[in-house]
């Protein structure tokens, strides 16, 4: 059975667009012009992936996303924004969107994004024993009650700790660059250092791993970042 895609925008010529070219590739495609009806939707079709404007009446496109995240945490997301708009790109990957597409686009390129973010998401499943709760292998991350546990123990860590296990955790075996990572962890707007990333994984891997120097679960990427399996 086809995937099917969730598109919300209160451009109707966008909704148009993107509707005929997912449907020319296979895809079954609703469509919702607000905020409200797209989570209407997502509950009704409970869809394979969702496009979001960012800029719709009623809810916008975070507060939808965030709403999504309550209840699935593993629906890929992607972001519509204007060409010029002033988005706090670092909100939306913390919220656990998986890509942003910025208008006007080439229709082709983002059926190629929602192709590379359904792969990613078969290639790659996780086990999802309650909503909210990343399972890997020994390492359990609940998002809605912000609790760490590994081979068995909860582990304590401190926000910036967990917000970071969290950011990866919701895009598992993918490769986060150390820039990704600081927007989405510390925001766009930090101008500190950015080894700071370094310093808190470092923090982490001393709390998760069994052995911090030979890392099971976060893994280096080098010259790039980092990617938790």
């Amino acid at each position: 059975m086809s995937n099917r895609i969730l598109v919300a925008d209160d451009e109707p010529s966008v909704l148009k667009v993107v509707k005929y070219y997912a449907e020319k590739n296979g895809y079954r495609v609703d469509t919702a012009s607000d905020g409200e009806s797209a989570l209407r939707l997502f509950q009704d079709a409970t869809p394979d992936l969702v496009v979001l404007d960012i800029m719709m009446p009623g809810l916008n496109g975070f507060e939808v996303c965030e709403a999504i995240r309550e209840v699935d945490i593993r629906v890929p997301v992607i972001f519509l924004t204007a060409k010029g708009d002033l988005v706090d790109k670092g909100m939306g990957f913390k919220l656990g969107a998986d890509d942003y597409v910025t208008k006007p686009f080439e229709p082709e390129e983002l059926i190629m994004r929602i192709g590379t973010c359904l792969r990613r998401r078969d290639a790659f499943p996780v086990e999802r024993k309650n909503p909210g709760v990343i399972d890997l292998g020994d390492l359990s991350v609940d998002l809605s009650s912000k609790t760490v546990v590994v081979r068995g123990a909860e582990v304590s860590l401190t926000a910036k700790e967990f917000d970071l296990l969290a950011f990866l955790a919701q895009h598992p075996t993918e490769a986060i660059s150390r820039v990704r990572l600081l927007q989405g962890v510390w925001g766009e707007d930090y101008i500190g250092d950015s080894g700071v990333v370094a310093v808190v994984v470092r923090k982490v891997r001393e709390k998760v791993e069994e052995n911090p120097a030979k890392p099971h679960h976060l893994l280096t990427e080098w010259g790039y970042g980092y990617r938790l399996v």
